[in-house]
């Protein structure tokens, strides 16, 4: 298994992100699987914070913001010609709550299910059938046009997290920018902080200092 953290420099939420976010997630990974380890990073700083670990120092044009996570992805398995069969696992930096034994247990969830690529779900917020796009003059319009009432009858829903994210090398190609497919296994957790701004980051502070 390798685990792939993304650490680019920069954020226009909260600036230096990253920065401040590295250390949560290292210091939940064990020593044991330390050299599985890769952060893709154009950021020297985190380079120098990262020191024991393998660091891959990505170029400008896989560090701007139209760029996504998949491509930077791809940019790691080839460098570090990771197998086809090979289980990726990347974390983002922005879940400081995430322990080793979340991972390890929607990694045995993975390996059970014999899944391809595996994201997190979440309860939602607003149910698809309760939200509107936004028209002219005050308008609104469904983005799931129904005429249902009792929220008992709506159908099923979740939303997709990026808590972890798991795939065999070779279905990377096959995954959207989202990296999810029709054959994507969704692993329930409970709604987690995800720092992207000064007020998540405080959010998280508050909620485990009590």
């Amino acid at each position: 298994m390798k685990i792939i953290i993304p650490a680019r420099r920069g954020s226009r939420g909260l600036p230096g992100k990253n920065r401040i976010l590295i250390n949560h997630t290292l210091s939940t990974i064990p020593s044991y699987v330390k050299d599985s380890v890769i952060i893709t990073t154009n950021d020297g700083q985190i380079v120098q914070e990262c020191i024991g670990y393998k660091t891959r120092l990505r170029s400008e044009q896989l560090s701007g913001d139209d760029i996504s996570t998949k491509d930077v992805l791809r940019d790691v398995i080839k460098k570090y010609n990771i197998g086809d069969e090979e289980i990726v696992m990347m974390l983002y930096l922005t879940y400081p709550e995430r322990t080793w034994t979340d991972i390890e247990a929607a990694l045995n969830f993975f390996i059970e299910n014999k899944a391809k690529s595996l994201l997190c779900r979440t309860e939602l917020k607003s149910h698809p059938y309760l939200c509107m796009f936004s028209e002219e003059g005050d308008k609104g319009r469904q983005i799931v046009e129904h005429n249902l009432y009792r929220r008992q009858d709506y159908p099923e829903c979740f939303e997709l997290s990026h808590f972890i994210c798991i795939f065999r090398a070779n279905e990377l190609e096959s995954l959207n920018k989202n990296l999810y497919n029709s054959n994507t296994t969704f692993y329930k957790i409970k709604r987690p902080v995800d720092v992207d701004t000064k007020e998540d980051l405080q959010r998280y502070y508050d909620k485990n200092n009590r």
